[in-house]
C-alpha cells in the first residue's frame, strides 16, 4: 500500500511540474512603419489545461486624419488582432479600414502557437464616386455609387445636395461594403444635379433628366405651360389640336375641351413630355351627380343644396393644382332619416374621375358656384 501511495504521489508531482506551474504570457514590442509588412510567432503555453497567449505589440503614429487599412494574416492554433490607442479599441470595417484622428496607436496581436503577418497602410481620406454619369429618369430609382474611405468616415462625411428639388427629391444611403445609393423621386420635368461631397476629399455629380410629367388646367384655362426644370427657349407642340392649342415658342396654350393631351417641349437632344388633363367641369359634375344617384338609398329622394367649382387644397400631383367639382347633397338613411353629405371629384393623370368625401367647402380654394340646373 505504501509502494502505491508513493508512485501516486510521484505521478502528481510530475503533473504538477508539468501543468501547474504558473505562466505567464510574453509580450513583444515593436515600433510599425506604415506600409511595410511584419511577420512573427506566438508560441504561448500552457496552464491548467488553458491556453495563456503571448502578444505583439505594434505602435505607430498618425499625423493627421487619415483612413488606414489593417492587414493580419495568421496560421496555427489561435490568433486574434485589436486596433487601440491607450485604453481605447477601434474597429474596423469589412474592408479592414478604419478612420483615425492624429495620435499613437497600436496594433495588438494576441496568439497561441500561431506565426502571422501584419501591415497597416495609410490609404488617405478616399474617394467617392457614382457608377454613372447621368441617366432618365421616369420612376423612383437608386443611383449607386462607391467609396474607398473607411465606411465610417463615409457614414459621417459623404454628404449630398441636389440642385433643384423641384424635379426630384434625392436622399443618401451608404453600406459597410464601400458602396452606396442615392434613391431619387421624380416630382416634375426638367434635369437636376445631385452632388456628393466627400469631407476633405473629392466630389461627384450625377445629372438626371426628368422627363415625363403630368399637369392639370380646366376648360378655357389660358395660361403657358410649366416649363421643364432647367432649360429655356423650348419648342413646343400638343398631341390633340383640338383639346389644347399651344405657342410653338411660349408655351401658351388654349384648353378648347375636356380630355387628355400629350404636350411636348424640345431642347436640343432632350425631350420633354407632359401629360395634360383638362377638366370640363359641367361634364364632371354631372358625372359626379350621377355617380351619387347610383350610390344613395332612394335616388328620387335625393336633394342637391349646392354645386362648386374650382380646386382641390387636398389633393396635390407633381405640385400642380388639381380643378376639382363639390356636390353638396342630403339623402335618406337606413331609417329614412335625411343627411347632409359632401363629396369632391377631380380626374386622375389617366383622365379617369375620382371621388372623395370631404368635410366642408373649404377644401376648394378659387371656389364657384355652378347653377344645379347645369349638372341634372
Amino acid at each position: 500500500m505504501k509502494k502505491i501511495i508513493a508512485v501516486l504521489l510521484t505521478l502528481v508531482m510530475a503533473f504538477s511540474m508539468t501543468y501547474i506551474t504558473p505562466v505567464e504570457a510574453e509580450t513583444f514590442k515593436y515600433q510599425m512603419q506604415l506600409g511595410k509588412q511584419y511577420s512573427g510567432k506566438l508560441e504561448g503555453s500552457v496552464l491548467y489545461y488553458m491556453k495563456v497567449y503571448d502578444y505583439a505589440e505594434y505602435n505607430f503614429t498618425v499625423s493627421k486624419a487619415t483612413n488606414i487599412k489593417v492587414e493580419v494574416k495568421y496560421s496555427g492554433d489561435s490568433c486574434s488582432y485589436n486596433l487601440k490607442s491607450g485604453s481605447s479599441y477601434y474597429s474596423t470595417d469589412s474592408k479592414g479600414a478604419a478612420y483615425l484622428q492624429p495620435g499613437s496607436y497600436t496594433l495588438e496581436i494576441k496568439g497561441y502557437a500561431a506565426t502571422y503577418t501584419a501591415k497597416v497602410s495609410d490609404i488617405g481620406v478616399g474617394s467617392v464616386k457614382f457608377n454613372k454619369s447621368s441617366a432618365t429618369l421616369k420612376e423612383g430609382t437608386r443611383i449607386p455609387f462607391t467609396y474607398t474611405c473607411s465606411y465610417e468616415q463615409a457614414r459621417k462625411d459623404i454628404s449630398i445636395t441636389n440642385s433643384k428639388q423641384k424635379v426630384s427629391t434625392a436622399s443618401l444611403s451608404v453600406n459597410s461594403d464601400g458602396t452606396g445609393y442615392v434613391y431619387m423621386s421624380p416630382k416634375f420635368i426638367g434635369k437636376t444635379v445631385v452632388t456628393l461631397k466627400l469631407k476633405g476629399g473629392n466630389t461627384s455629380k450625377f445629372t438626371a433628366y426628368l422627363r415625363n410629367g403630368f399637369w392639370f388646367v380646366a376648360k378655357g384655362n389660358k395660361s403657358k405651360m410649366p416649363k421643364p426644370v432647367g432649360f429655356k427657349k423650348l419648342k413646343w407642340k400638343s398631341s390633340k389640336k383640338k383639346v389644347v392649342t399651344i405657342n410653338k415658342k411660349t408655351g401658351k396654350i388654349k384648353a378648347k375641351k375636356g380630355g387628355r393631351v400629350t404636350i411636348t417641349a424640345k431642347k436640343g437632344k432632350q425631350k420633354f413630355t407632359i401629360k395634360l388633363v383638362v377638366t370640363d367641369y359641367i361634364k364632371l359634375a354631372k358625372k359626379t351627380y350621377r355617380e351619387i344617384r347610383d350610390t344613395v338609398n332612394n335616388p328620387d329622394k335625393l336633394k342637391i343644396y349646392n354645386v362648386y367649382k374650382g380646386y382641390s387644397k387636398q389633393i396635390y400631383t407633381n405640385g400642380a393644382k388639381i380643378p376639382v367639382v363639390m356636390i353638396d347633397f342630403g339623402s335618406t338613411n337606413d331609417f329614412g332619416a335625411m343627411t347632409r353629405k359632401k363629396i369632391m371629384a377631380y380626374y386622375d393623370e389617366v383622365h379617369e374621375a375620382r371621388f372623395i368625401s370631404v368635410s366642408n367647402a373649404n377644401n376648394i380654394i378659387s371656389k364657384k358656384s355652378i347653377k344645379k340646373s347645369k349638372i341634372k
